[in-house]
């Protein structure tokens, strides 16, 4: 039986007392703390040489670039999620922040339930993207080139991939879903019976086919609107054979009013 291993944390902070008082609040976490950097230089080079699960960035750092530019270079090579962790928050340092796709954002003093939800959360949307592998490369590639809009789902109903199709349907950005669940943040519905999608996806687990559903369902895009679509189900493995993912294709249906009914999730 294979042990857990501890998830790894990279500090980028040049002050030493706050990096020592937060590598003991990780530590107590059961995170392992692999080191501290003090400037950007540093944390791209601890990162190459470290792997970390997660980094959590300062934003002003000792050094020719402050964290901002770190985050951005450590981009370029690395997808290991970035977390600011900065007592800054103007709207310019924030605008710039956003730019560089990190996983959030947290103003100190910081929550320390807070902080071990976004490192969990951040860690698990990782994981999420290694564990389909090269299937999720060819889908990927498969979902650029239909006009639908294609979403991935796992078995808790958390999504792990959208195609663009889907961000312009439902006015979502990809990174602003990812490891979120459909039903909360689209509010999939039906017109017929509360369980229909849940069968749908079930005979596409045993069938291992695409499934049409039986009735034309409801999604509510970012700003609240709601859109009819037609929906399509179908399965998906990982390079093991085990774990297994949904793939749904929405394409949108002809306007007009329909009564929703919310599933029970």
């Amino acid at each position: 039986m294979s042990v857990m291993q501890p998830k790894k944390i990279l500090i980028v902070e040049d002050e030493g007392v706050v990096a020592l008082s937060l590598q003991a609040v990780l530590n107590k976490m059961g995170y392992t703390v692999v080191g501290i950097a003090i400037t950007g230089n540093e944390a791209i080079r601890m990162t190459t040489e470290l792997h970390p699960d997660v980094i959590l960035m300062d934003i002003h750092i000792k050094g020719d670039i402050d964290g901002i530019q770190t985050t951005a270079k450590i981009n370029e090579t690395s997808d290991v999620p970035v977390i600011y962790l900065t007592a800054y928050a103007d709207d310019e340092t924030v605008n710039r922040a956003i730019k560089t796709r990190s996983h959030s954002y947290l103003v100190k003093p910081y929550n320390p339930r807070e902080l071990y939800s976004n490192i969990e959360f951040a860690i698990y949307k990782r994981r999420l993207k290694d564990r389909i592998g090269t299937h999720r490369e060819n889908l990927e590639l498969l979902l650029t080139r239909v006009h639908d809009a294609g979403i991935i789902i796992d078995l808790n109903d958390k999504i792990v991939y959208m195609n663009s199709a889907t961000e312009t349907l439902t006015g979502w950005k990809s990174d602003e879903l990812i490891g979120r669940n459909i039903f909360d943040t689209l509010n999939l519905a039906v017109s017929a019976v509360d369980d229909v999608i849940d069968e749908t996806l079930s005979r596409a687990l045993s069938l291992g086919a695409i499934n049409y559903l039986p009735s034309i369902a409801t999604i509510q895009t970012k700003s609240q609107k709601s859109r009819r679509v037609d929906l399509k189900a179908g399965l998906i493995k990982d390079d093991t054979g085990e774990h297994k993912n949904i793939v749904l294709l929405l394409h949108e249906h002809a306007a007009g009013n329909l009564d929703q009914i919310t599933l029970k999730k």
